[in-house]
């Protein structure tokens, strides 16, 4: 890969009329040429913080080159962007793509607010990806004047510097030769999220993305199919309370039997971490094979019922045998509320179709116990 820079300059003001313009890369060693000043025609303005760009009238500025601007929380000082491009090599030959972009002279009076900046195409009104094949808006959090990825800028990464940051994608997908407009905005803060943003902190009571708890993290991923996360699952989180199935809210562990269907194999014998998901909708399915009715009353339908507190209902589950016995081994299990004595996993005896696998909280052992009986339950969702 060879690295060739080419900058463009503009100015940018809180003005919502005014666009940015940057012509068209005339061959791989000049890749922007113009900048034109477009009056009269109405830009966007997505907030009231918005930053709209005016152009040094109609200059001639490359990539690798400054654009003077203003936005709301910089006030009078004039802020410098800098856009960047990287030649990718191909097979016959290559292109360059948008890289980066730095923005200096911010001051401190931007401390507390995200930056927002997307790249325009010279025929659309909608802003055009420019990493993560789709991501088209490049999120900078001021936090007290370190500058750091925001929200939903995972692929991206930033350098950080006094009154100045620099942007990068990681895999770059906009190419130079069509940006033709940049927007900054700066807007109120939007904090980063666990699951959009991978800040998610293992054991924080309430801290996983379904408002329970995350207790187990694997850095190389495993797999869940049917979740969320399918094939590249990385946390597993238990809710905070699996209440009844008539109230998944109540503030106490349900107390149910294994399932409605006592007396036949639902042919879950699966027991690793990842196969809970998969074990509990085949406890929801009728087996004709075998004779079993799926559940209406039991641990599995109570786990189908429950939506967490971001709505995502169907991506709870009853745990494997192993997903439980992480829970029961869990440093955070007595701040999570985990106090019971038997709690039920999504794992059944396959040496007799009328027993579960549970785990007895003490001895943190596995139990083979008939399914009629009641243990307590908690649901675990992958992601």
């Amino acid at each position: 890969m060879a690295y060739l820079e080419h900058n463009e300059t503009a100015d940018y003001f809180d003005d919502p009329v005014d666009l940015v313009n940057l012509p068209r890369k005339k061959n791989l060693s000049s890749v922007l040429a113009f900048l034109l000043l477009i009056i009269g025609g109405t830009y966007f303005v997505q907030t009231t913080l918005a930053a709209n760009i005016a152009l040094n009238g109609s200059a001639a500025v490359e990539f690798g080159q400054g654009v003077a601007m203003t936005t709301a929380c910089s006030g009078a000082n004039v802020l410098t962007v800098t856009p960047n491009s990287v030649f990718v090599n191909a097979s016959g030959g290559g292109d360059h793509y948008l890289k980066n972009i730095t923005v200096s002279g911010i001051p401190a009076g931007c401390n507390g607010a995200d930056f927002n900046i997307s790249v325009y195409d010279s025929t659309t009104s909608n802003a055009i990806a420019m990493f993560n094949s789709n991501s088209k808006v490049a999120v900078v959090y001021s936090n007290a004047g370190t500058f750091e990825v925001g929200h939903g800028g995972s692929g991206s990464t930033v350098s950080s510097g006094s009154g100045t940051f620099t942007v990068t994608f990681g895999a770059p997908v906009a190419l130079a030769s069509n940006v033709a407009r940049i927007t900054i905005q700066s807007t109120s803060h939007v904090p980063a999220t666990c699951i959009d943003d991978g800040v998610c902190v293992v054991g924080l009571i309430g801290g996983g993305p379904g408002g329970g708890t995350i207790f187990y993290y694997d850095a190389a991923g495993f797999s869940a199919p049917g979740t969320s996360c399918n094939l590249n699952c990385h946390y597993l989180e238990w809710n905070q309370t699996a209440g009844t199935v008539t109230n998944q809210n109540m503030g106490v562990d349900g107390f149910l039997r294994w399932s409605s269907d006592i007396s036949h194999f639902a042919g879950v014998t699966a027991t690793a971490i990842g196969t809970g998901y998969a074990n509990t909708q085949k406890m929801l399915t009728n087996n004709g094979a075998t004779g079993y009715t799926a559940d209406t009353s039991g641990a599995a339908y109570g786990s189908s019922r429950y939506g967490g507190t971001d709505g995502s209902v169907g991506q709870w589950f009853l745990p494997s045998y192993s997903e439980l016995l992480l829970m029961a081994n869990s440093s955070y299990r007595t701040a999570g509320g985990l106090t019971g004595n038997y709690y039920w996993s999504s794992s059944e005896d396959g040496g007799n179709q009328s027993r579960g696998i549970g785990v007895d909280w003490g001895g943190k052992s596995s139990i083979s116990w008939d399914k009629n009986a009641n243990f307590y339950i908690r649901y675990v969702r992958a992601f």
